[in-house]
């Protein structure tokens, strides 16, 4: 797989590791599909939520990519990375974990349904892990294709704080959003604690209305309609997530829009 492209899977969610939906389906199967052509090179990224099982799932340390320090505004909290394959396949997924963001049992909210007040800063730091550890990896992505909520910030740190790291020079976004509210917003308060660059027109908004708005493509999940009948949507037919993944990916790859 020489002169495969690379595509990196950035998701909050991903079965069997969280409980199957539209997203986590697509996430499970569309990384296999696109890499059993051999023209794609896939990895995936997700947190390690505390519902994950460690021993149930085989999670296993990589201690040469865990201890980063991933800056959060005025503080920095240290990054473990971890490890297990799909069962039934051989990806690897590799979980960004930090007991301060992901050591609660809950992804979005706890066992009583209180939301997580800072669900936002926790998308901020998945987004800075995931591309801290591809950079510790050295493995440069040519699609960074972020899902949902949890993966929102990717594309807008693709095109500023990462956006000088010669690693990512090449690398084009493609972004699939989600229902799910995590409560979140995009605003003047995230913005400024944790020094971000962005447009003050997406103030105000959600944070998969900014994950949109950095992509260099976006294409719909099988649940939520899109825009326009021009705007790619993932079904849940095998075939159809595998053509449509491939020809998306090689388009946005040569800089065609989709």
């Amino acid at each position: 797989m020489a002169d495969a492209m690379r595509v990196l899977f950035i998701s909050g969610e991903v079965a069997p590791f969280t409980e199957e939906n539209e997203i986590s389906w697509l996430v499970r199967h569309l990384p296999e599909q696109v890499h059993e052509t051999g023209d794609f090179e896939t990895r995936i990224m997700m947190p390690r939520y505390g519902i994950i099982s460690e021993r149930r799932n085989r999670l296993h340390e990589v201690i040469r990519l865990s201890g980063t320090e991933v800056e959060m505004g005025t503080e920095r909290h240290t990054l473990k990375v971890k490890v297990a394959s799909i069962p039934g396949i051989r990806l690897q997924v590799y979980f960004m974990d930090n007991n301060h963001y992901f050591k609660r049992k809950g992804i979005i909210a706890d066992r009583e349904g209180k939301f997580f007040t800072d669900n936002g800063a926790r998308a901020l730091f998945f987004g800075r892990a995931g591309l801290e550890t591809i950079r510790n990896l050295g493995w440069a992505p040519d699609i960074v294709h972020a899902f949902g909520w949890a993966s929102a910030f990717v594309p807008l740190l693709l095109k500023t704080e990462f956006g000088t790291d010669p690693l990512f020079a090449d690398t084009k976004t493609v972004y699939t959003p989600d229902s799910v509210d995590p409560n979140a917003i995009f605003d003047d308060e995230t913005v400024t604690t944790f020094g971000l660059e962005t447009d003050a027109g997406l103030v105000g908004g959600t944070l998969c209305e900014a994950g949109m708005a950095y992509a260099d493509a976006v294409a719909y999940p099988p649940h939520i309609d899109p825009p326009s009948d021009a705007t790619p949507q993932f079904t849940m037919d095998l075939d159809q997530v595998r053509e449509l993944g491939c020809e998306m990916y090689e388009q946005v790859g040569s800089g065609v829009a989709v």
